[in-house]
């Protein structure tokens, strides 16, 4: 058997050496995924109350305004999101989706806010997403008057869904008065017959001339 000599000797300090090393750096890996999962914990804690108590507030009142709208909340362990979907109605031809998310920033005392507009059919030019950081420290009406002024936005391009061409093109109909193309379900007024098709008018001074020149047609 083999005697050991200085060889061993310095190999032996060699790996003490790098146990107290190995030893350190688990120590500080320890140290630092403690830290973070309490930084998780923290955000999760914060996110989630930014959606319960200012994001899904604002968008229910979106739904007493719209009756085809709905608000769907969703916050997991690492997932904090709040979606306002709007189902596909005549007067607004399309399936939309509004989302408001919180994620983590890099900076630990901050917060990324972000927004999704999904229109379905795309056809126009609209503002699909965007992010803004905010700091923790007094977030709620930051966060809260951001997420306002968002919804006022998209509500706005919603809104272009009633008189677009495009995603109005089956609506469209001709005021038999002054030629105009409207839609109609945004016509300001019609004539409805039985038996007979539904007459649509761009403004009620179009409807009472039509009236006026077909009562003469029949008077005559």
């Amino acid at each position: 058997m083999a005697k050991r000599g200085r060889l061993s000797d310095k190999i032996l300090c060699c790996l003490k050496r790098n146990q107290r090393d190995l030893a350190k750096k688990q120590e500080l890996t320890d140290e630092s995924m403690s830290e973070l999962l309490e930084q998780r914990e923290r955000f999760a804690t914060f996110a989630r109350r930014i959606i319960e108590s200012v994001i899904h507030p604002l968008l229910e009142e979106v739904t007493i305004l719209f009756n085809n709208a709905s608000v769907i909340e969703y916050c997991g362990n690492n997932d904090f999101h709040c979606i306002c979907k709007f189902a596909h109605t005549p007067r607004f031809p399309a399936s939309v989706s509004l989302e408001f998310s919180l994620l983590a920033a890099k900076s630990n005392t901050e917060l990324t806010a972000r927004f999704d507009l999904e229109i379905r059919p795309a056809m126009m030019e609209y503002t699909r997403n965007e992010e803004k950081n905010f700091p923790l420290d007094d977030a709620d009406v930051a966060i809260g008057l951001w997420v306002e002024e968002k919804i006022v936005e998209c509500v706005d391009t919603y809104l272009h869904l009633e008189t677009h061409p495009l995603y109005q093109k089956e609506n469209m109909v001709i005021d038999p008065v002054c030629g105009m193309r409207i839609s109609s379900d945004a016509a300001r007024s019609k004539i409805e017959r039985p038996h007979r098709r539904t007459i649509y008018f761009c403004s009620e001074t179009c409807k009472n001339t039509f009236l006026k020149e077909d009562k003469l047609k029949f008077e005559k």
